[in-house]
């Protein structure tokens, strides 16, 4: 093989050879052989111990991966205007379509105020555009798990809920507790309740069910977060007059966080877990809730919640402006009910920022009656 190699090369350069080396080559290529030195001959020596090489610590795995759910990749790359599926907004200047509508977070029914422009309508999860469409314009997108989990929840109709046909998964976080991913809109599963999955796997069809979703806007959304309590329907049945068709799954008894934040993030750094994440958000209110002399249901859920010291009069829980519960300690305060024990100073109304769970504004705030509501859920005090 090697007399073929060079036969060919010879043959490539004809038979008159490869043209002469100017002088700066033959030069070049006197630098670039090193020097042999005649080495000394001497006596016998002592033979010399291989000194090893230090050894490299081997991380262990992280204690769980995440990927997004599509093809599209977009938000990793730092496309959001094409990774976010656009809502339409009316202007005064005409329709627009806004793909900020499809992130996380109070990015919807903007409002002139003395503060200045106020998304009021607040999105719980992120709307993934679809990467791929067929000669009719329907998606063809495959949606898949985010980590490994099982299958919670998946709708018998998409006429049931707004989310159309969903898919809840659980996902173990270590002892951090079980975080659920949502995903809507889908035009089928793939999945049935009860089975396992693992990250990647294939668990429905991007599509367009639910209210308010054509087509044209076709996508998933997802919602990656916390589910507030075991006994949803007790608390259901206690404040709504409607039947609860979804049980747990029941889009009041989640929670979700910023997704997209979190996926960028466990990008650079895949060790991070959803736990972590949440405990570095910042906080906007805190409410302090009597101690009825048990520790309080989300903590036996989610442990990392539960801050230093032994039980006392209340528990004060932290929450970021959408109601994200991040921390839950306790306080030497004495009250008979819920009530607001620390707001974020803001000029305008704390409704705004809080998905109506708060009145009030500048550096004072009391509870609504829908935060009152979603306290006793978060409580348990129902």
């Amino acid at each position: 093989m090697l007399w073929r190699e060079m036969s060919l090369r010879q043959s490539a350069a004809g038979p008159a050879g490869p043209p002469p080396a100017s002088a700066e080559a033959v030069k070049a290529a006197a630098r670039s052989v090193p020097l042999e030195l005649p080495v000394a001959e001497a006596g016998p020596t002592e033979p010399v111990a291989a000194v090893a090489a230090p050894a490299v610590a081997e991380l262990p795995p992280p204690v769980l991966e995440f990927q997004l759910p599509t093809d599209n990749q977009r938000l990793l790359q730092r496309q959001p205007e094409a990774f976010f599926m656009f809502v339409d907004r009316y202007t005064p200047a005409g329709q627009i379509q806004a793909w900020q509508g499809g992130s996380y977070g109070f990015v919807r029914n903007p409002r002139e105020t003395a503060q200045g422009t106020v998304f009021t309508k607040f999105h719980e999860g992120i709307d993934i555009a679809p990467e791929a469409r067929d000669a009719r314009g329907e998606p063809t997108d495959e949606v898949r798990a985010v980590a490994d989990g099982a299958v919670a929840y998946v709708t018998a109709s998409s006429r049931t809920s707004n989310y159309g046909n969903y898919v809840v998964l659980l996902h173990q976080v270590g002892s951090a507790g079980s975080f659920y991913s949502l995903y809507a809109h889908l035009k089928e599963a793939a999945v049935a309740v009860g089975g396992e999955v693992k990250r990647g796997q294939q668990i429905g069809w991007l599509g367009h069910t639910g209210d308010g979703i054509d087509r044209r806007r076709a996508h998933v959304h997802l919602e990656l977060g916390l589910v507030l309590s075991e006994r949803f329907d007790a608390f259901y049945h206690r404040t709504a007059a409607l039947a609860n068709g979804h049980g747990n799954y029941h889009g009041s008894n989640l929670i979700g966080m910023d997704a997209a934040a979190f996926f960028t993030a466990h990008q650079a750094d895949r060790y991070l877990m959803p736990d972590q994440f949440l405990r570095k958000q910042e906080v906007y209110y805190k409410v302090l809730v009597p101690n009825r002399g048990f520790e309080l249901e989300i903590v036996g859920r989610y442990p990392w919640l539960r801050q230093p010291g032994a039980a006392a009069a209340a528990w004060e829980i932290s929450f970021t402006g959408p109601g994200v519960p991040v921390a839950v300690a306790p306080a030497n305060q004495t009250v008979a009910f819920p009530s607001v024990s620390w707001v974020r100073s803001f000029g305008g109304y704390h409704s705004w920022n809080t998905r109506s769970m708060l009145g009030g504004s500048g550096d004072s705030a009391t509870l609504t009656a829908e935060g009152n509501r979603y306290l006793s859920l978060v409580a348990g005090d129902f």
